[in-house]
């Protein structure tokens, strides 16, 4: 029975455990303060028991050398997961004592131990043992957060209420006595027997009937035992420091079992029908796990409605920036890790302005797109060049070149007989290629094209022809057009970027009729730049 009963407690426990989240070990409210929710309270008073060997049910009595009055102690560990809700784990060890005595100021029960089947006062003694898990609330913060978010929050609050409910073990031994020596009690009138080998001699009324059966009682026999007990808890707090809570509390134990005053009474007897239940109601001292910041505090002192109100306006920052675009650049103000972008710069998906060559300067204002990697621009994205050639300082191979001198893509001087308009030193108009069906010019040849317009900007009457290729693979009209595509998108590069008269530029297609290698498609595929006779 006893292992059937630890049974049911543990799993109990671990259903109420598996449910519950203990709080963070910051809860943040505003940037200045955060709590915590772990406490441990030791607790000290008075126990009662509430059963059949007892006169009063409230009031404590004195007789024959004993005292109904007894203490108790207790120690808690409180684990809050949020400012109202928390798991409660209790030890207690508390004396119980019940007297049931002659009293002509009695109004209650008066001469119950003759109605038991005893013939003289008797009393009964034990010590409680008592462990288990309870639910914790706080009916303060739980009132609290009832009120409405926009009423006056209430942050200097020293009083609080609270409550718990829970399950748990109580261990006991309790023995009857005769209320005049102490020895095992008599009776009269009254058959007794022992029933099925345990220590519980029954009772009958032979009186009215050799049938009616009054009880059980333990005479001096042990009475130890393990039951179940389900306690429910009222207090009260008063904070005294961040660190500190006095209180007062009141816990009663509902006992599932008669046995606790060692008197089993037949439940069709009209002098008692409930279980046993025990009392004990106590000072209790609270130590908050809270350290030495002073931005740290319990957790049940926070106020709910402060941090409801705090919520909300998080809440409604969050739906603010994400319905609002301060510099209308598409990207919500949440999302948007440049929030004063320039009108008129394009933006990624974070909100950044779009600048694809790296160097600072943002598409929207960058005059040149390709600057080399590594290169120092202007505020408009020019590379700096310090002499001039049109080749940036980065890949400048020859940085003091004379004004007006031709130079190649690395920043050399080109020697040049301006007589004929030919060069020496060996100029070589470039030949651009492409990929398969493809007539975009590829990155790979801007330096080319580059070296090509500082060329022509150096010669202002040199005009070029640029003449397109293709493969043999495809239609010769399909060819032709390809062809026609490639010479145009080299003199539309040449006139975008570099300002190259177009007037200067005569573009053409030869399609698959000029192949350098009968089999290599892939040099095929060009743009071939001619310098005009």
């Amino acid at each position: 029975m006893k292992s059937t009963k630890i049974f049911i407690f543990s799993a109990l426990v671990s259903l109420v455990l598996s449910y519950s989240n203990p709080v963070t070990a910051q809860m943040m409210q505003d940037p200045k303060k955060y709590y915590t929710g772990t406490s441990i309270t030791l607790r000290g008073g008075i126990s009662s028991a509430y059963t059949d060997v007892r006169t009063f049910d409230f009031a404590r009595t004195k007789a024959g050398g004993v005292s109904e009055w007894k203490p108790g102690f207790g120690l808690s560990i409180n684990r809050m997961f949020s400012s109202v809700f928390g798991m409660q784990a209790n030890f207690n060890y508390a004396k119980l004592l019940g007297i049931s005595n002659v009293d002509s100021s009695a109004v209650e029960d008066k001469n119950i131990y003759q109605r038991l089947g005893f013939d003289r006062p008797v009393y009964f003694e034990t010590n409680v043992i008592n462990y288990g898990l309870n639910m914790y609330m706080n009916l303060s913060n739980l009132a609290m957060s009832l009120k409405k978010a926009n009423q006056k929050p209430n942050s200097s609050r020293k009083l609080g209420f609270y409550t718990a409910v829970g399950i748990g073990l109580v261990h006991f031994d309790a023995t009857i006595y005769d209320l005049k020596d102490g020895l095992a009690p008599s009776y009269s009138g009254y058959s007794g027997t022992i029933v099925d080998g345990d220590s519980y001699e029954t009772l009958y009324d032979s009186s009215r009937n050799a049938n009616a059966r009054i009880g059980g009682y333990l005479r001096g026999f042990t009475g130890k035992t393990i039951e179940v007990d389900f306690p429910i808890t009222f207090g009260v707090k008063y904070k005294i420091s961040r660190t500190f809570d006095i209180g007062l509390q009141n816990d009663m134990h509902y006992v599932i079992s008669d046995k606790l005053d060692g008197f089993v009474m037949n439940r069709n007897s009209v002098v008692k029908k409930a279980n046993d239940k025990w009392m004990m109601t106590s000072l209790a001292l609270t130590y908050k796990f809270v350290g030495k910041d002073e931005n740290k505090d319990y957790i049940e002192w926070m106020d709910p409605t402060e941090t409801m109100y705090d919520e909300y306006q998080l809440l409604a920052d969050k739906m603010r920036k994400m319905t609002t675009d301060s510099d209308n650049d598409g990207v919500a103000d949440i999302f948007d890790k440049e929030p004063n972008t320039a009108a008129g710069n394009k933006v990624d998906g974070s909100g950044v302005s779009m600048d694809v060559d790296g160097d600072g300067v943002a598409d929207a204002k960058d005059s040149d797109l390709f600057s080399p990697k590594g290169a120092t621009v202007d505020a408009d994205g020019k590379p700096n060049d310090a002499d001039g050639d049109g080749v940036a300082d980065v890949n400048d191979k020859e940085p003091n070149s004379k004004p007006g001198a031709l130079v190649n893509y690395q920043g050399k001087t080109i020697k040049q007989d301006f007589a004929t308009g030919t060069t020496s030193g060996g100029y070589i108009p470039p030949t651009i290629y492409f990929d398969l069906n493809k007539s975009e010019v590829k990155g790979m040849y801007y330096p080319e094209l580059s070296e090509l317009a500082k060329y022509m900007k150096s010669n202002a009457s040199v005009k070029i022809n640029v003449v397109g290729n293709a493969d043999e693979r495809g239609s010769d009209g399909y060819n032709n057009d390809l062809g026609m595509k490639r010479a145009n998108a080299v003199k539309d590069y040449l006139v975008k970027y570099y300002g190259i008269d177009g007037g200067r530029i005569t573009a053409s297609s030869q399609g698959e009729k000029s192949p350098l290698m009968k089999s290599a498609y892939n040099v095929n595929r060009r743009v071939d730049v001619e310098i005009s006779k």
